[in-house]
């Protein structure tokens, strides 16, 4: 609604400056300037706003500038030709600016599905070529394996199993997010226990440092999507970090759990988009992943009326997490 206010401005001032400068410009400039605001809203506008302020410059140079003036009557018919052509050009270069705004808008769609399948390919095609290679080595009876060979190779297996796992599990998970087909298994959960629980599935090389409060009440929410968000949080976190540090504790809105890692941490102002889907940072070359793990937290957060908030002050990457306690959901 408030949109359409600038270009009435404009076509106030507009109007003004013609009025007080009517004796120099001739009705066919004054009439040119009148397009201004015509095409403003063109530009910005809807064909129905555009139409509006098409419809108000035609009344205002009708009006102040056409003979007889301050009034609406037009003595000479070849004026009502001039005001359809203004109207016309308001409603064409709108058009077209629809169809620039649906064009660019599909490139983008094109490009950023190119690249998602690209990322796709790459993130299954290197653990599905790795176990296929380490179950070969391990069927074909030419190779003599001693068993710490062997234990490799089913290592790597495993490893390549693992990672297709999480790619496929997080892309299940966001198909239903955004599906909106997901309800959520009420109940009370302790926050502490899953983050236990989380911390226990993560494959960390190295523990992380615990800062919790005592008597932090209890979330009243899914434990499993709960659990699957702090267990993204702490994966980010793990994979990235030489160190990682988690804080709970209470804030006014709830209960906040705070991640936090250093070592391969994005710049400050890619680190506060870190949540949104497909969001590969710069930090994040040659690693694994698509892009979709904090994304998926954060849903599963805002579904609960919490949030997800990442952040980094160039020696740590944090991501926060905020949930209303038991009873304000």
């Amino acid at each position: 609604m408030y949109a359409i206010i600038p270009p009435f401005l404009l076509l106030i001032v507009l109007s003004f400056i013609s009025k007080l400068f009517s004796d120099e410009l001739q009705l066919v400039n004054i009439g040119m300037i009148h397009l201004i605001p015509i095409l403003y809203a063109a530009m910005r506008l809807g064909r129905r706003d555009t139409l509006i302020v098409s419809l108000a410059s035609v009344l205002s140079f009708n009006f102040f500038f056409i003979p007889p003036t301050l009034t609406f009557t037009v003595h000479d018919m070849r004026y009502l030709f001039s005001f359809t052509i203004m109207i016309a050009v308001g409603q064409i270069v709108s058009w077209l600016s629809i169809r620039a705004a649906i064009a660019k808008e599909l490139e983008t769609s094109e490009r950023l599905q190119e690249t998602l399948l690209g990322s796709l390919s790459h993130e299954i095609r290197t653990p599905l070529a790795a176990i296929m290679g380490a179950s070969s080595g391990l069927l074909t009876e030419e190779l003599d394996l001693n068993p710490e060979q062997k234990k490799e190779l089913y290592s790597t297996i495993d490893n390549g199993a693992h990672r297709m796992q999480r790619l496929i599990d997080n892309l299940l998970d966001t198909a239903r997010l955004q599906s909106g087909m997901l309800k959520l298994k009420r109940q009370e959960c302790d926050i502490s226990e899953l983050l236990g629980s989380a911390l226990s599935k993560t494959e960390n090389t190295f523990p992380a440092t615990l800062n919790i409060e005592k008597k932090i009440s209890s979330i009243y929410g899914d434990a499993v999507l709960i659990e699957q968000a702090l267990f993204n949080l702490l994966e980010n976190a793990f994979k990235y970090g030489d160190t990682v540090t988690v804080a709970i504790g209470h804030d006014p809105d709830g209960v906040m759990i705070r991640i936090c890692n250093t070592g391969s941490i994005p710049p400050a102002h890619e680190a506060s988009m870190a949540w949104r889907a497909f969001s590969r940072l710069s930090n994040v070359r040659g690693e694994e992943g698509i892009g979709l793990g904090l994304y998926v937290a954060y849903r599963i957060a805002k579904m609960h009326g919490g949030s997800v908030e990442t952040m980094s002050d160039g020696i740590q990457f944090c991501a926060t997490m905020r949930l209303p306690i038991r009873g304000e959901v």
